[in-house]
């Protein structure tokens, strides 16, 4: 992430952050299209293909195909590739954008939520609005603990580095709405190295994970020793619903295809989405399902198949107990961490490994 120079005149830095706002809308929007494209170009290309082996061809046509089939090929891997360079430029473009929010407000301030910024002072932290908004928040530092956070989302060393503070819930929990809040209360902002010297300059003290600050550090796969599964039952049933459906596409898209000449394409392009969506359900069906690995140097949860399901891993020496908690009927397995608990299904053989590799975390 590059720093943006915070201009004096209030005008100028107006006029730059409205820039950085479209360059980083820019960038999403040509992401967006660029992927739909980049589909619409391999849909183009399975038809292509289908109809020029499904059809009696004349030569002309053959050729036009070949050429259709050329183009939707190249068309879709060049997009692919430029829908995935512009997603980089609009993530960097929106830690930018964000970091210069920031310095306009003051070299001190660093975003805790939508809009809400944590200011570090000489005996405290405020917590206040970007523009206007309610009475801002003090937090002097005796009344906060920071702790430095690795989001691992994978069985490896590398991961997002943050700083999460933690203080008094009465601080930001409204008076007289309370009674069931937890006694602290967390907020977390991204770690950057502007952050880790404002806190050194205050003298405060971090508990956790030291951040590697411009060393670099081996990007370690970790070894899982065992696995357990918990399938997705719900989920599967869906899939299974999708698979049916996609088949029945696929073959009415076949007979179509074979009965009526005239209706031949129409045919091709039912079996091709038929196909698509058949092997798409297929494959969420065997993903279906939760899993938790353990290694030597923590444990790993993943909900499911899909890139957006949740899925964590926790350092041995994050985890300091590992008991159980009721929630709408179902038993959880709750990690404490100094920071803040995770909550995992109690997937049957977890714990009773944790007791074993892990006995001193064990609430038993």
């Amino acid at each position: 992430m590059r720093e943006i120079p915070v201009p004096a005149d209030a005008h100028a830095r107006a006029r730059k952050k409205n820039a950085l706002v479209r360059a980083r809308k820019t960038y999403n929007a040509l992401t967006l299209v660029l992927s739909v494209v980049a589909v619409l170009c391999l849909i183009g290309l399975l038809v292509a293909v289908i109809v020029l082996e499904m059809r009696d061809n004349s030569a002309s046509a053959q050729r036009i195909l070949y050429i259709l089939t050329g183009t939707f090929a190249a068309g879709a891997t060049v997009l692919a590739f430029a829908a995935f360079f512009f997603g980089k430029c609009a993530q960097e473009a929106n830690r930018t954008e964000l970091d210069y929010r920031e310095r306009c407000d003051g070299e001190e301030s660093f975003f805790v939520g939508d809009g809400t910024l944590a200011t570090f002072e000489q005996d405290g932290v405020r917590l206040h609005a970007e523009e206007g908004g309610k009475k801002p928040i003090f937090i002097p530092y005796r009344d906060l603990t920071f702790y430095s956070v690795c989001t691992r989302r994978k069985p490896r060393e590398k991961g997002e580095w943050s700083i999460v503070l933690a203080m008094p819930s009465r601080y930001v929990v409204k008076e007289g709405k309370g009674k069931d809040a937890p006694p602290r209360a967390l907020i977390q902002t991204d770690g950057k190295e502007r952050l880790y010297r404002t806190l050194e300059a205050h003298g405060l003290t971090v508990q956790g994970e030291s951040a590697p600050r411009g060393e670099k550090r081996e990007n370690k796969k970790f070894t899982a020793r065992t696995k357990f599964l918990l399938p997705d039952q719900a989920r599967r049933r869906k899939s299974a619903i999708f698979v049916g459906v996609a088949a029945a596409v696929t073959i009415a898209g076949v007979l179509i295809a074979v009965f009526w000449q005239d209706m031949l394409t129409v045919g091709a392009i039912l079996s091709v989405f038929g196909l698509f969506f058949a092997g798409r359900s297929a494959f969420s069906f065997v993903q279906a399902k939760g899993m938790i690995a353990f290694y030597d140097e923590g444990l790993f949860w993943k909900e499911g198949g899909r890139a957006s399901d949740e899925r964590i891993f926790l350092k041995w020496e994050e985890i300091e107990r590992v008991s159980f908690e009721e929630a709408q009927g179902k038993r959880y397995m709750r990690l404490s961490c100094a920071y803040g608990n995770y909550h995992l299904p109690d997937v049957a053989g977890a714990y009773e490994y944790i007791a074993q590799a892990q006995p001193e975390k064990c609430a038993d």
